[in-house]
């Protein structure tokens, strides 16, 4: 495996059918992936919810497609989600060689990344470890550090629990998640439930789950996310946030815009307010609400990604 900023040489061959696409790695593991938006558009990575994988954005853009003009958005499934192969003992280093692999892979020299909820720690992984092939990051609603005992203070009690038990007792966390969200997806196959709420472990807004349309959709993303690989993923993902990161937030250099509800609880608003402050490069947006709320946000959100590819493309004419 290559070490964070390091190029991969000889990309291997992209397996690609109707669900989506594979990618091959050196260590024998496989990466799941999809795109979306424009082919021919700025190159953007999305990190996904947990639970979450490659078919996120499949909900997240279906009422705003528009989100999307003059941008090809590369989903990619972390470890132990939807198509990707569990990597025991991960960290974001990992994830960050995985990102680069993929980026040769398809030809892309640099790119933007977008991390949602608990996909925004690998979008600022991104930012620190491989900054020179990033030109801006964007988190939404993320996930942040809950490796002290004091920022875990800030989360919910259940959330509180599972992070504590996700490193001594992954099995049983494990057991948790996988009655739970089994059962989620039993009740929104129920004709006319009404909206969920957003506290119920999933991380869409309440009118998206009550949407007969988008429910499909939801079931589809959770089955690949929890259902067909199991729960061992998600439980490294809570493990991991509860440990040290391994890399520093004040020595980030590229240039980040964090969105975030001013009611999140899912995600502390607290903590994220206090990594936007040592984060250098940083431009930070509160929204009213909770942990959807930014989700009505998309265009807006996807902005400096435009700009990004706009002012690469200046230089690139100009030389």
């Amino acid at each position: 495996m290559a070490h964070p900023g390091e190029r991969v040489a000889d990309p291997v061959l992209i397996v690609r059918d109707g669900a989506g696409a594979e990618v091959p790695l050196r260590d024998g593991r496989r990466l799941g992936l999809a795109e979306y938006g424009d082919p021919d558009g700025v190159p953007c990575f999305y990190f996904h919810f947990a639970p979450g994988s490659r078919l996120d954005p499949a909900v997240l853009f279906a009422r705003c497609p528009a989100a999307l003009a003059g941008i090809r958005l590369i989903a990619v499934d972390r470890p132990g989600f939807g198509r990707s192969d569990r990597q025991p003992g991960r960290g974001f280093a990992d994830f960050s060689s995985d990102v680069l692999a993929v980026a040769d892979c398809l030809g892309l020299d640099r790119f933007a990344v977008l991390g949602l909820s608990a996909g925004g720690g690998y979008a600022l992984a991104c930012a620190s470890l491989i900054a020179e092939r990033v030109s801006v990051a964007v988190v939404v609603s993320g996930m942040p550090s809950v490796s002290r005992p004091q920022e875990r203070r800030a989360l919910a009690m259940g959330s509180r629990v599972l992070y504590r038990l996700a490193g001594p007792v992954p099995w049983l966390v494990q057991l948790v998640m996988a009655l739970l969200f089994r059962l989620t997806i039993r009740l929104l196959r129920r004709p006319g439930r009404p909206a969920m709420r957003e506290d119920m472990g999933l991380p869409f807004p309440p009118d998206v789950l009550a949407d007969p349309q988008l429910r499909p959709l939801v079931i589809a993303d959770l089955t690949e996310a929890v259902i067909r690989p199991g729960t061992r993923g998600l439980v490294d993902e809570l493990a991991l946030y509860a440990r040290p990161w391994g890399f520093r937030l004040d020595q980030i250099t590229v240039p980040v815009h964090l969105w975030h509800g001013d009611s999140d609880v899912s995600a502390p608003t607290a903590l994220a307010r206090a990594a936007a402050a040592v984060i250098p490069a940083c431009q930070a947006v509160l929204v009213p609400g909770g942990h959807t709320a930014p989700f009505g946000h998309l265009e807006e959100i996807l902005r400096p990604v435009r700009e990004a590819g706009e002012r690469a493309h200046r230089r690139e004419a100009s030389q």
